[in-house]
């Protein structure tokens, strides 16, 4: 029995060895370098101050349209309202009234050059090409923007943008640092080469079952490491030396480690539906008491009192919240305001709203704790991305917590008892973002390397034993073969017939 786990170590450390070791060595890179996403905040800064001087025309009848929400900004110098239900849009250009159902590379440069200005970006934007997809723009969230157009600033950061050939918005924008750090990176930890990764259903299978066969080999390399730690004849505890010392020993002290960020890291892709939680549509509707429309988003444009809308701001959202409309005005620091969907005047919720709050979305649940939160607690918490605080947080008895928006209103974020699970199994064992102390830096940095040089030790050093091996049994099948072509061949006698 122990002969054969010792060959199915070997041979399965010699097969995932080096996916194992590109994990861990790839990590540190994650530790310091995300994977380029375009949040609302940078989405803000490329948008220019709303210049509604030359506003508003609309259609003629765009009754038929359901949204849930509306949006003015700037697009390539002409204000625009965007009709957002969901993930989709529509697109009216307010100078012209005009809807703009898709966009071409004329559109789509004037768009990605007016951007590029309010970035504060070197050189002008040059076409490389119209695509469908590559490896900055591979998740789902990009289906409704494709085919997208993909621009080179040929600036010194190397900045490409991509600019939506649905909606006229940039996107997505990356830098020459972030694309080289990323494939060092999240690509290879992810397994997230574009070929692999837009077939979603096969790129989760593979990982799932990469880090199943590497959970049976780390739990396999345990029980061999430890049946191997005890003490010798010769005063020794281990039996090995050089690389398969270091293998040993890094095994027998990170093992574990090994072990927690395999299996949490088996949770972060949400296998086989655990904790994968519950949607909180519900609760967000009953939290907006009403529906926007059409003729909502036509009325506000049509009485629009340009001269009422704060200098700075680059957008206006507006929504509904209460029952009552009401347009958050967002600048490029991120800064926003409410404001009265009538006057365009700034005006806070109503002082009753929050406390109602928790008994609109949970009607027949009752309510353990209620208050504002101003700092991280276990569930809400800024790490690798920023949350907004305060929020008002909610906590019923059932466990499930709600945070709302200090400004809107909206529902920020909800966990129910899987999600909480899966902050735990996933998050803390993970990242190691236990508590607000942990999570501090340096302190995060100085516990995370010390567990993952282990691990990554442990991981190379047993790679490197398994191409020594592999090397070792080639060299001799590489022999055999010079020999036999070497070895002298018998006399072959000729017989005559007679």
């Amino acid at each position: 029995m122990i002969r054969s786990l010792f060959l199915i170590h070997r041979y399965l450390g010699i097969a995932l060895g080096v996916v194992i070791s590109l994990w861990c060595l790839s990590g540190f890179v994650m530790m310091y370098e995300q994977y380029p996403e375009l949040d609302d905040s940078e989405r803000l800064a490329g948008l220019a101050p709303l210049d509604l001087s030359a506003c508003c025309r609309l259609p003629d009848d765009f009754s038929n349209i359901g949204i849930d929400r509306f949006r003015l900004e700037m697009m390539a110098g002409s204000p625009v309202l965007r009709l957002i239900d969901g993930r989709d849009q529509h697109v009216i250009d307010l100078r012209t009234g005009e809807y703009l159902p898709e966009f071409f590379a004329a559109d789509a440069h004037s768009i990605a050059a007016a951007s590029a200005a309010e970035y504060g970006l070197q050189g002008s934007p040059r076409l490389l090409d119209l695509i469908e997809r590559d490896q900055w723009t591979v998740y789902a969230s990009y289906h409704p923007h494709r085919p997208l157009f993909h621009f080179a600033m040929d600036d010194p950061p190397g900045t490409e943008l991509y600019v939506s050939s649905t909606t006229g918005e940039v996107v997505q924008m990356t830098t020459l640092r972030q694309r080289f750090l990323n494939w060092m990176g999240a690509v290879i930890h992810w397994l997230y080469p574009t070929a692999l990764r837009q077939h979603a259903g096969v790129w989760l299978q593979v990982v799932v079952w990469l880090t199943i066969v590497s959970l049976f080999l780390t739990v396999v390399g345990i029980y061999i490491g430890l049946r191997q730690y005890k003490t010798r004849r010769n005063g020794r505890r281990s039996p090995y030396r050089g690389w398969a010392l270091w293998h040993h020993y890094a095994g027998l002290v990170f093992g574990l480690f090994t072990l927690t960020w395999l299996i949490s890291g088996l949770f972060s892709v949400n296998a086989f539906g655990a904790l994968e939680g519950r949607g909180f549509g519900l609760e967000y509707e009953r939290l907006r008491d009403g529906a926007v429309d059409f003729e909502n988003a036509s009325a506000f444009v049509s009485a629009l009192p340009a001269q009422n809308i704060p200098a700075a701001a680059v957008r206006l959202d507006v929504a509904m919240v209460g029952g009552q409309l009401q347009a958050i005005a967002a600048d490029k620091e991120t800064q926003r305001i409410r404001l009265n969907a009538g006057t365009l005047q700034p005006e806070k919720l109503p002082g009753d709203f929050y406390a109602q709050a928790a008994g609109v979305m949970r009607p027949d649940v009752p309510v353990m704790q209620a208050g504002w939160l101003t700092e991280d607690d276990a569930y809400y918490f800024s790490h690798h991305e920023e949350r907004r605080f305060p929020v008002f947080r909610i906590q019923y008895e059932d466990g499930e917590r709600f945070y709302l928006d200090a400004v809107t209103g909206e529902l920020a974020y909800a966990v129910d008892r899987e999600r909480q699970w899966l902050r735990w199994v996933f998050h803390a064992l993970h990242r190691g973002d236990f508590s607000a102390l942990v999570r501090s830096r340096p302190i995060w940095d100085l516990m995370m390397w010390p567990l993952m040089l282990g691990v990554t030790v442990g991981a190379v050093a047993g790679t490197w034993i398994g191409f020594q091996r592999v090397l070792r049994a080639l060299r001799r099948s590489l022999r055999r073969a010079r020999d036999r072509k070497s070895a002298p061949q018998p006399a072959v006698r000729a017989h005559q017939s007679g």
